[in-house]
């Protein structure tokens, strides 16, 4: 209680002791004893007993409310604790800790950005409880973190025009030596299958193609032309199924850019994509021609412009 609120409760005893001053002598003019002042007194008194009272009852209703409070805020911190504890391996405690560290010190852009990549962060855990998660454009943090938390198995698909120039990246050499790792270190199964829109653009695969197989990957190249139709039919995406549990798919727009990515481990979305590799594979066994058979583009284009080299062929696949 502050100095301001003893003197406005001093005040209010003042007043009430006066008022009842002054209409005990109205009332008992002729009698002029000492039990006016006496009385005055006696209820100031009660009124100043009566105000501190209710102070004190305003008092221990907010200390009831502040200790309400912090026996919730720890039962909420005894609860993340008891969270966190599951996770004393991975890198939640020590996320916590050097976060503190990083909004206590340094310019106040750092911490705003600290507290971005925290909310960002946040924000994914929440969407992966419904177990799934999307991002704008292509995530390449998310395709190293799934390659290098997969266990048995990564099926890919790429039905987009190939650009050759991101295989010679350093993005792409960085997924693939993830790749190569978890083939040797943790015998992962990997196999990526290559869809294109004509039998021709197969050839300007086979150095992409030989170089993921000498990292132990299996490849395939399959032309849609040579697909029957009801492998056909359906909406075609890039999408990757890691340990058969999780898929990792690229949504292009309209005009054909990656526009966002998304990851889920619904079964019952999962399970489809799975299926599908599975048919797509097998498909392409059955039309696959080893690349290192494949005649370099200027034989091809021959090939193609004279019938064939025994004049009467569709073609180098022979299909």
């Amino acid at each position: 209680m502050n100095a301001r609120h003893v003197t406005q409760k001093l005040l209010v005893t003042v007043v009430v002791g006066g008022v009842v001053y002054l209409l005990t002598n109205v009332i008992s003019s002729d009698d002029d004893g000492p039990w006016q002042l006496v009385l005055s007194v006696l209820c100031g008194g009660i009124v100043l007993i009566v105000q501190f009272l209710v102070s004190f009852v305003n008092q221990m209703h907010a200390v009831k409310a502040s200790v309400d409070q912090r026996f919730a805020d720890i039962g909420k911190a005894t609860k993340l604790f008891n969270e966190v504890e599951k996770l004393r391996d991975d890198g939640v405690p020590r996320l916590a800790e050097n976060a503190t560290k990083v909004v206590s010190t340094g310019p106040r852009i750092l911490h705003d950005f600290a507290n971005e990549e925290i909310n960002r962060l946040a924000g994914v855990m929440e969407d992966l409880t419904s177990f799934s998660a999307e991002t704008p454009g292509e995530n390449h943090d998310w395709l190293m973190t799934l390659t290098k938390c997969t266990r048995h198995s990564i099926d890919a698909i790429s039905t987009s025009v190939v650009d050759e120039a991101f295989w010679s990246t350093e993005p792409a050499n960085r997924y693939l030596t993830a790749q190569h790792e978890a083939i040797v270190e943790r015998g992962v199964t990997i196999r990526r299958l290559f869809i294109v829109k004509e039998r021709g653009e197969r050839a300007a695969l086979a150095p992409i193609c030989e170089e993921q197989r000498d990292l132990r990957i299996q490849v395939r190249v399959v032309a849609l032309d040579q697909l029957p139709a009801h492998h056909r039919r359906g909406n075609m995406i890039d999408f990757i199924v890691f340990d058969r549990a999780l898929s990792y798919e690229i949504h292009p727009d309209q005009l054909g850019l990656n526009s966002r990515t998304a990851v889920n481990a619904r079964r019952e979305l999962v399970q489809p994509l799975t299926r599908r590799f599975e048919q797509l594979w097998e498909a392409a066994e059955e039309l696959q021609l080893p690349m290192n058979n494949f005649p370099d583009p200027d034989t091809l284009r021959s090939l193609t412009n004279t019938g064939g080299a025994n004049g009467g062929g569709t073609g180098p696949e022979g299909t």
